[in-house]
């Protein structure tokens, strides 16, 4: 495969991934106690089957995206390509917990906070989240450095994912009304990754910039 055909299929992947996560953090309930978790049980499952889709599709493209600017990009692009790989490895990972979920509520609805509290869990939960919202910021700034996709991108990245876990975060455990927050976030993260796959499968990128 010629790298114009890996940059135009990059570009797919990346503009699937971006409509995924939008609509996955859409349909998603805004909390996850076991009463909601059996209430909405089609939406959690539908979502994370979205999210599982979003990884697969997002990890091909991100491949595409950095080897756009990878001569332009330095050590801190390939560091920050390495942490969101891997972060985005690790939450696909964790995500399968929102198909199991609904069985646990409904017989054994305790074993939700055992499991969230069991030490494995906790560093695989850590290590997803500084990974991979850490990581979607540090690829922006990739972006902004590297200046072959255009820098507005970058700049949607840096601001969506913040918003992205604030909004989960505190939609999860504090108030359902933070979710819309959460859904935001995913919005600009969706567009950056849409942008980015429409620029790689146009072939506009700057990739012969002075």
């Amino acid at each position: 495969m010629s790298q114009k055909d890996l940059s135009r299929w990059s570009g797919i992947a990346c503009i699937s991934a971006g409509l995924l996560f939008f609509l996955a953090t859409l349909i998603h309930p805004s909390r996850e106690t076991p009463e909601i978790i059996l209430e909405q049980e089609f939406r959690l499952v539908a979502a994370h089957w979205l999210y599982t889709l979003f990884f697969g599709f997002f990890m091909l493209g991100l491949t595409g995206l950095y080897t756009v600017q990878a001569e332009r990009a330095g050590r801190f692009g390939f560091v920050s390509y390495l942490v969101l790989f891997f972060g985005a490895l690790f939450f696909a990972v964790s995500n399968n917990y929102g198909l199991i979920a609904p069985v646990l509520a409904a017989h054994a609805p305790a074993m939700l906070d055992a499991i969230n509290a069991y030490p494995a869990e906790v560093v695989l939960n850590g290590l997803l989240f500084v990974g991979f919202y850490l990581g979607f910021i540090f690829f922006g700034l990739t972006i902004l450095q590297a200046r072959v996709l255009p820098r507005q991108i970058g700049i949607l990245m840096v601001i969506g994912s913040p918003l992205n876990i604030v909004g989960s975060v505190l939609g999860l455990i504090l108030f359902e009304a933070f979710w819309i927050v959460a859904i935001l976030g995913a919005f600009v993260m969706g567009l950056a990754l849409t942008w980015a796959g429409y620029v790689l499968w146009s072939r506009k990128a700057a990739m012969t910039a002075p």
